[in-house]
């Protein structure tokens, strides 16, 4: 799984990465190709997975959305994804990203990993991973909205050792983190 050569990518962020399970995992920044492999990620997430990411009970992800996750500018909005190779093609099973959205000034920032892919440090790492890029792009502040019953990416929180803090939006709790 090499580099690229699109004009632009930074392939400074390519990595490799062993999970708890001794699986390693190829971590490089979203291409604009790579709509097709979200899509089959988007399929692998269980009903829970996909309500806890996006909170809603999406039953497929749309062309917008595709565009939105895949045409980003590598500074104010940046993805990291996880490849694999399974049955001799390269897969995403995991990825993790920050958007700065104008409008309300906040930086986004969320994480999806395929379940059979869960509880083996991905998440984590995708989230150390993108908030220390997001700092070298001058981000000091992330925000994500998550289900108060999502204990697991509250647990990953307390674990990366920023300042978290947590408030209520509407049945939500709104999370922000200080780097």
């Amino acid at each position: 799984m090499p580099s690229t050569s699109i004009e632009g990518y930074p392939s400074q962020y390519e990595s490799r990465l062993t999970l708890k399970n001794g699986s390693e995992v190829f971590l490089r920044p979203i291409l604009n190709t790579d709509g097709p492999l979200l899509v089959e990620l988007f399929n692998m997430l269980s009903p829970q997975s996909v309500y806890f990411r996006f909170l809603s009970s999406l039953k497929a992800l749309s062309e917008a959305l595709l565009y939105q996750f895949t045409n980003i500018n590598y500074d104010s909005a940046f993805a990291l994804v996880a490849v694999v190779k399974e049955d001799g093609k390269n897969v995403i099973i995991a990825v993790g990203r920050y958007a700065f959205d104008p409008q309300d000034n906040v930086t986004d920032l969320a994480v999806a990993v395929r379940d059979d892919w869960q509880h083996l440090g991905l998440g984590k790492s995708l989230l150390q991973k993108i908030i220390t890029i997001g700092k070298e792009h001058g981000i000091s502040r992330f925000v994500c909205t998550i289900h108060p019953q999502n204990d697991a990416i509250k647990q990953t929180f307390k674990t990366l050792g920023y300042e978290v803090k947590y408030s209520l939006r509407g049945a939500y709790n709104l999370v922000e983190i200080f780097v």
